[in-house]
C-alpha cells in the first residue's frame, strides 16, 4: 500500500495544478514549487500559467526541463522566444539596440505584439514613448526607471498596463 501511494503521490501534487489551469488561476501555478517534476505537459501548464500572469522570469528553469516530447519541444521554442523578445525589447528601448535583424514565430502575446510592430517601424515616436496604432486599440510602449512599460488602450480606456524588466 506505502508503494502504491508513493507511485501516486506525484500525480495528487500536479493535479492541483491541472485544477488550478481550469479555472484560470495562473498565478497560483506560476511558482518555482511546481518546477520539481520532470512531467512536461505540467512544465507546459506552468509556462503558459507564467505567460498568461505576466511571470516571465520562471520560463528560463522550464525551457531547459522541455526536451522529451514534440509538445515540451514546442513550448520551449514558444517560452524561448517570449523571453528573447523581451531581452531584445530592453536592449531596443534603454540601447537603441535594432531588432530589425531577427526573426520570430508570430505570437499574440504582448511582447511579441509589440516585437513586431517595432520591427516593422510600425509606430510614432512622441516624447520617449512609442504608439503603435492597431486597428482595435493603441499600445504606448516606454522606460520608467528600470522598467519596460506597455499600457494597451481600448476606445481611449486603459484595459491592459504591464512593466517588465
Amino acid at each position: 500500500m506505502k508503494k502504491f501511494f508513493l507511485a501516486f503521490l506525484p500525480f495528487l501534487l500536479y493535479a492541483s495544478v491541472i485544477d488550478d489551469y481550469k479555472e484560470k488561476k495562473y498565478d497560483k501555478i506560476c511558482v518555482s514549487k511546481n518546477l520539481n517534476t520532470s512531467d512536461e505537459k505540467i512544465l507546459s501548464l506552468v509556462g503558459i500559467s507564467c505567460v498568461k500572469s505576466d511571470k516571465l522570469y520562471l520560463l528560463p528553469f522550464i525551457i531547459n526541463k522541455l526536451k522529451k516530447t514534440r509538445l515540451g519541444r514546442t513550448n520551449s521554442v514558444y517560452f524561448s522566444t517570449i523571453v528573447l523578445q523581451k531581452k531584445l525589447l530592453y536592449g531596443f528601448l534603454f540601447d537603441g539596440f535594432s531588432i530589425k535583424g531577427f526573426s520570430f514565430p508570430k505570437g499574440d502575446y504582448i511582447l511579441s505584439v509589440v516585437f513586431d510592430n517595432i520591427k516593422k517601424g510600425n509606430y510614432i515616436f512622441e516624447n520617449g514613448i512609442y504608439i503603435i496604432n492597431l486597428s482595435q486599440k493603441i499600445i504606448y510602449f516606454y522606460k520608467n526607471g528600470d522598467k519596460m512599460i506597455i499600457d494597451e488602450y481600448k476606445n481611449g480606456k486603459l484595459i491592459s498596463s504591464k512593466w517588465f524588466r
